[in-house]
């Protein structure tokens, strides 16, 4: 996984649940099963559609940031 995020120059944080804790804790039913965590560290969408991530994403961007 590693190489792959270093060729994809993906620049935020990346976890990997080897044991299946986040996903017993989360519910994920599929794969990929987004799951969308505000800048305060806030959950904010659970089990995104597909078709909904680019969207849900640039709302979000689109607030200010905490203080």
């Amino acid at each position: 996984m590693p190489d792959f995020i270093s060729e994809q120059e993906i620049s935020y944080p990346v976890a990997i649940d080897t044991i299946g804790e986040t996903v017993e804790v989360f519910h994920v039913d599929s794969y990929p099963d987004y799951y969308i965590i505000d800048r305060s560290g806030d959950l904010r969408v659970a089990d995104l559609a597909n078709s909904e991530l680019e969207r849900v994403i640039m709302i979000l961007l689109d607030e200010k940031a905490p203080d």
